[in-house]
């Protein structure tokens, strides 16, 4: 590959299909909003080995599983973004039926149970309403939304970590990331507050627990990343919670609501969207923010694509100082004045269709040899050099 830094100037730019956006709920306050992530594809292991600190017995056991590129919630869903699912009006509860949507019933008392309201995660639905609620925020958006299986949950909360926490494996820098019962005031907090994963999403552990989708209709409700009332190693990236009968112990109905938890006022929500090849993002963030999004962790792939691709003109070092590089002019990757200059669409596209400046062709494109999501994990590994 030759150089991108060096000729992106003369490459026009257009907006990338698999990026970060912000979704506007329709028909609400132009505020009610969320964050989406791109997280790019690729293999994992799941579950945790047998001698992890911590290991609990609903801990899956290791296996690699492939994981498609996706989208994730940014942040955990708060109440602002829940609460006109739970809350509208008859007259669309009722044309919604005819779609299959349900909407649940109102929750005996406060919905908030005296935890946070605004800019807090909703939290106390069942998976059930979890569920319900992705389809209709699908019908709302026209982008379908959906909850996480297991193993994309475990993938986007490790970020390419290894480690019994995505941080590493010293449960003492919990609090740098995550509310759990060591500093939550046994409550829930204000969304965003710790520091994100290398995805950047933010709470994915603590705070709240979050629902993931069912493997089958008769399948156990689980729930991922501990929560505000649980202790450190269930902040584990393995670490599941499997719904009992004591999450509704508190339900004063007979039979329990399937909408609402009357105790467990520790599990929430976060939303995925499947990434379709051609299917645009609804509302891509400017250049500025998808150049300050966290680096994708540089996997094995990764690291071969750099190898096979990049590293003849770039060097395994990425400083450009291989024969080729230097007579392509090669930028340094490692130079902060290079990295200070990122441009995520500009460098993708450089990666996809080549360069090529005063006539010459400087760089040869690969869109017939890699993914989008490879692309772009490409991208971020030569900027994390």
């Amino acid at each position: 590959m030759g150089t991108i830094a060096a000729a992106l100037s003369a490459a026009e730019t257009s907006p990338e299909k698999f990026e970060n956006y912000t979704e506007r709920i329709p028909g609400q306050s132009s505020t009610v909003a969320f964050d989406m992530v791109a997280i790019p594809g690729g293999e994992i292991s799941i579950g945790s080995p047998a001698g992890e600190a911590g290991r609990e017995e609903t801990d899956l056991a290791q296996a690699k599983v492939a994981v498609k590129p996706f989208w994730m919630g940014k942040c955990e869903v708060k109440w602002e973004e829940f609460l006109p699912f739970v809350f509208a009006s008859r007259e669309e509860i009722e044309k919604n039926k005819e779609d299959g949507i349900t909407h649940p019933t109102k929750p005996y008392g406060s919905i908030y149970r005296q935890r946070g309201e605004k800019g807090y995660p909703a939290m106390g639905m069942s998976q059930h309403n979890a569920a319900e609620y992705c389809k209709w925020l699908s019908k709302k958006t026209g982008h379908k939304y959906r909850l996480p299986t297991e193993a994309e949950w475990e993938y986007a909360c490790r970020a390419g970590a290894t480690t019994a926490y995505f941080w590493g494996d010293d449960p003492a820098m919990a609090g740098e990331y995550a509310w759990f019962k060591d500093n939550s005031e046994e409550t829930t907090q204000p969304i965003g507050k710790k520091k994100p994963n290398k995805f950047g999403l933010y709470d994915v552990v603590g705070n709240v627990t979050e629902w993931v989708s069912k493997e089958n209709a008769d399948a156990a409700a689980v729930a991922r990343g501990g929560g505000w009332s649980e202790p450190v190693t269930r902040l584990r990236s393995a670490s599941r919670m499997i719904e009992t009968e004591e999450w509704n112990e508190l339900d004063p109905q007979s039979p329990p609501s399937i909408w609402w938890l009357s105790a467990a006022d520790w599990v929430g929500l976060r939303l995925v969207r499947s990434f379709e090849s051609g299917e645009a993002a609804p509302a891509a963030t400017s250049t500025a923010a998808a150049a300050a999004a966290p680096a994708a962790p540089a996997t094995d792939a990764v690291k071969a694509n750099y190898k096979r691709y990049c590293a003849g003109c770039h060097g395994i070092d990425g400083k450009g100082q291989t024969k080729l590089g230097k007579s392509k002019g090669a930028k340094d990757y490692t130079d902060p004045k290079v990295k200070a200059g990122f441009d995520e669409a500009r460098w993708i596209k450089a990666v996809r269709e080549g360069v090529e400046v005063d006539g010459q062709h400087v760089m040869t494109g690969y869109e017939e040899k890699l993914t989008e999501a490879e692309m772009k994990a490409l991208v971020y590994f030569m900027k994390a050099l």
